[in-house]
């Protein structure tokens, strides 16, 4: 029930505000999301203890506020929702508003539609300068929070999965598999930028970064610590004197921020020459990689990957990797962006 007595399922309270979020609010804010964090690990121990506290996160959503624009609902004199993003640059270099997985969260038990209000309320900011891409990462157990987002105009573009590893068990295989030496670096690097190029073509068409933006302009660069250093493992499948497909995986790598945490790994990269797919090419690098995970000691294991990417989503989702988070873009006609 409502003020006024009516209330429709699912549908925001009319007694609900929504105003412009001030510093003074991170405080309850990081309370909302940190309850909503700890839920959620207690269900699903794939989500790691990185934003369990309000010492992790306040942090993060003041700094994110000092640069941004962000938005509060409030009911009954208590803060049951809020949204804050900010303009950056990102995907091949464009600006962008973003608002990272820390950066929103609504109490549970509140209104289906209420992650859509805070949008739409942020969205209508005088102040806050427009882009001509919306950027925003939800938790893939927050379904209302992910159909709001789609009800706005946005699409996935991003999942980052998980899976469990204790007592993995590799599979037999015929296939060859074992680590590059030094002096094959070149080939691992030959088949990534081949990734590279896939990623870039249809049906994915992915936006390459300028060359400042480093490794993440598109690919890495494998030198000789992916072999010497314990915390990254790379594997190449064989077939005679031919690398056929490489696989990459490291403790500790650039993700978000509710995924980086220091005992779990990540899947960094991996191709298969289109040639020897359906071979069991793939599900051998991916039990070398899982088999390295295991030993090394961690109990899980995660791998980011494009949505429009057939072979990649497939694969992944085939394999029992969960989707934790969701990256959601909308693009917006150009004559919205920057004047």
């Amino acid at each position: 029930m409502t003020a006024t007595g009516i209330n429709f399922k699912g549908t925001t309270p009319l007694s609900m505000i929504f105003r412009t979020m001030l510093e003074t609010d991170t405080s309850n804010a990081t309370s909302l999301f940190v309850e909503r964090y700890r839920e959620r690990r207690s269900k699903n121990p794939l989500y790691p203890p990185t934003l369990i506290s309000d010492h992790a996160v306040r942090p993060l959503i003041s700094e994110w506020l000092s640069n941004g624009h962000g938005v509060v609902a409030e009911q009954n004199g208590e803060i049951v929702g809020y949204l804050v993003g900010r303009e950056t640059t990102g995907m091949g270099g464009i600006n962008m508003s973003f608002t990272p997985e820390w950066a929103h969260a609504t109490k549970a038990g509140s209104a289906e539609t209420l992650t859509g209000d805070l949008y739409t309320t942020w969205c209508r900011i005088s102040e806050r300068p427009e882009s001509t891409l919306h950027m925003a990462i939800v938790f893939a157990d927050e379904i209302s929070a992910h159909d709001c987002f789609v009800q706005k105009g946005f699409g996935r573009h991003l999942i980052d999965g998980g899976r469990v590893v204790d007592g993995f068990e590799p599979g037999a295989s015929a296939v060859q598999v074992s680590q590059p030496t030094a002096t094959e670096l070149d080939q691992v690097n030959a088949l990534d930028a081949k990734l590279t190029t896939h990623l870039d073509q249809a049906p994915i068409y992915r936006p390459a970064s300028p060359a400042s933006f480093g490794r993440f302009s598109g690919g890495h660069i494998y030198d000789l610590s992916w072999i010497t250093e314990p915390t990254k493992s790379i594997w190449v499948s064989r077939e005679g004197d031919s690398i056929t497909g490489f696989m990459s995986a490291e403790y500790g790598p650039h993700r978000p921020s509710s995924l980086k945490y220091p005992l779990l790994p990540q899947i960094e990269g991996a191709f298969l020459d289109p040639s020897f797919r359906g071979s069991g090419s793939a599900n051998a690098l991916l039990d070398a990689v899982l088999g390295w995970v295991s030993e090394t000691g961690s109990r899980y294991c995660t791998v980011d990957f494009e949505t429009s990417n057939p072979e990649g989503s497939t694969f992944w989702l085939r394999n029992d990797f969960e989707p934790l988070l969701i990256t959601m873009t909308r693009r917006l006609d150009a004559r919205y962006g920057p004047r």
